[in-house]
This record gives C-alpha cells, structure tokens and sequence, in this order.
C-alpha cells in the first residue's frame, strides 16, 4: 500500500509543449477527473495564463498543481489573483505528500507578488488546504422569479465556439474587451478558462444580442433559466437583457455569478451546491458574494 518510491521524481513546470510530459499529464487528467486538458491546448487556450506545477518520474506526471493567473475585481477595485486547480495526484504515488509539496513551492512563489490565492476544493480534502493557511469561505447565490406569462424573445444569433472556430474568436475577442458587470466582485483575464468551460460544456447556450451589444451565456433547464456570464463593452442594467433571459416558460432565474445590475434586486441564499472557496486572505473579499462560475479552473 506504500505506493512508488518518490527518490527519482523531478520537479516540472510549462510542459504543454512537451508531447510526451503533455501526454501523460492528460493521462492522469483522465483517471482522476474523466476528461483531458487536449481540446485546450490545440485550441490555444493552454497560454500563458495557465501554469502546470508537476511532479514526473522520468516522462510520467505523477502529481500536479496548475495555477491560472487572473484579475478579480473587488468592490471595482482589481486585484493580481491566482486560482489554484487540477490538483492530482495518481494513485500509484498517494500519502507521499506530493501535492502538498507542490502546493507549498505554488504558495511560495507567488505569494510575495499576489494579492490574492484562492482555490475550490471538493469535499474530503479540506483539511490539506486548512493546514496550508487558507481559510474556507461561503459563497452566496443569487436568484430572482419571473413571470411565466408569454413574452416576445427579441432576435438574437447563436454562437457555437466549441465547433465553429470563428464564434471562439468572437467570444473571446468580446471577453478580453468586456466591463465588468458586477460592482462587487468580478474576474477578468481568464479566456483560457471560459474557453475551456465552452468547449467542454456543450449544454452551455451562447447567444449574440443585437440590441444591447452583449454575449449571454446560459443554460435553460425546465423553468429555471440558468445565467452564467453577461459579456458587453458597457455597464448593462437589467432591463436591458431581460427579454432575452427570461424566455417564454422560464419562472426562476439563478445567477452563476454576483449581479449588480443597478434596476434590479435578486434574492441572495447561503450556496451549498458547490465546491468549497478557500482562500489565503478572506479579508479582502466582501460579505455577499458568488465567484462567477465559468471563471472557476
């Protein structure tokens, strides 16, 4: 049960180029979390934004730490980020404190320039990120009803970046372009991460507005319209984008992310459904709050 001795193990960073260090890093990607990170660099989106902090026997990946490099925007005010993800570890090479190890060098290496370190854990692993410093942090969720009455949805295009190149382009074009549409915490700076949530998430609906100019990202399921991103050059209120969100059926809109259009006044309930927030410096964050989700590595 001891696992693989560690004697011969090297320490890996910014390998996507490297096939072989490539190959086996998706190889654990796989066992662990049932899907690889290929689509994402042959798509471009493995960039510089994306950090790999690895363990590797010989060409094997044998523990991993990846770190994405952001801007989260609190109370309008930005902030240097990394998100910490894709911690793995393969089985083989387990109670060796490799991702821990990793953690620590991760931790080391930026924290003098960061502001902020933050990660979402899965349940029954908290306690690695406790002894590391970081402290867990509940998220709110946000929600407002709707009317079921029928309403005329305005025209709109649909975009599909996961098999259409171009709409990739434009989705990501308008992200690095966008403002942000929550006063009290917003992320920026992460193409490779929504990039990776549209490629791999086909169930995520796009929709290019014609009047505002605006990308919504969403998913409709049953009566509840689930709103994941608002993409626009401009600050939008509410009313704005209502017509398009609350199509005809919808009765409930859940925000995946922190609205603060300024006509509008969602209910906010404590979030139970989802990984766990740590961070390194809970002060810095504001009372009421929902990292969006699509930013979430």
């Amino acid at each position: 049960m001891g696992g693989c001795m560690m004697t011969a193990l090297q320490a890996v960073t910014a390998f996507a180029h490297e096939h072989d260090l490539r190959k086996s890093f998706n190889k654990l990607a796989r066992k662990i979390f049932g899907f690889d990170f290929e689509l994402l660099y042959k798509s471009g989106l493995w960039n510089e934004r994306y950090h790999t902090h690895a363990f590797a026997d010989n060409t094997q990946i044998v523990a991993n730490v990846s770190v994405s490099a952001l801007t989260v925007h609190i109370n309008q005010q930005k902030t240097k980020a990394i998100q910490i993800g894709t911690v793995m570890t393969d089985p083989s090479y387990q109670n060796q404190g490799l991702a821990t190890q990793l953690l620590q060098r991760v931790i080391q290496q930026y924290e003098t320039d960061t502001d902020l370190i933050y990660l979402f854990s899965r349940p029954g692993v908290e306690s690695i990120y406790e002894k590391l410093g970081f402290t867990a942090v509940q998220e709110k969720i946000f929600s407002i009803p709707v009317s079921s009455e029928p309403r005329p949805v305005p025209d709109y295009r649909k975009l599909k970046p996961a098999v259409n190149p171009q709409d990739m382009v434009v989705l990501l074009d308008r992200y690095g372009k966008r403002h942000p549409q929550s006063s009290i915490l917003d992320v920026s700076d992460g193409q490779h991460i929504l990039g990776f949530h549209t490629l791999y998430d086909q169930e995520i609906e796009i929709i290019e507005l014609l009047e505002p100019a605006a990308l919504l990202l969403y998913k409709k399921i049953g009566q509840t319209m689930h709103l994941y991103e608002v993409i626009s050059p401009t600050r939008l209120v509410w009313r704005q984008i209502a017509d398009y969100v609350a199509q005809p059926g919808v009765t409930e809109v859940i925000f995946h992310f922190t609205p603060t259009f300024a006509d509008l006044e969602p209910l906010s309930h404590t979030h139970t459904e989802r990984d766990t927030l740590f961070v390194n410096k809970p002060e810095l964050l504001p009372a009421d709050f929902l990292f969006p989700e699509l930013s979430h590595a």
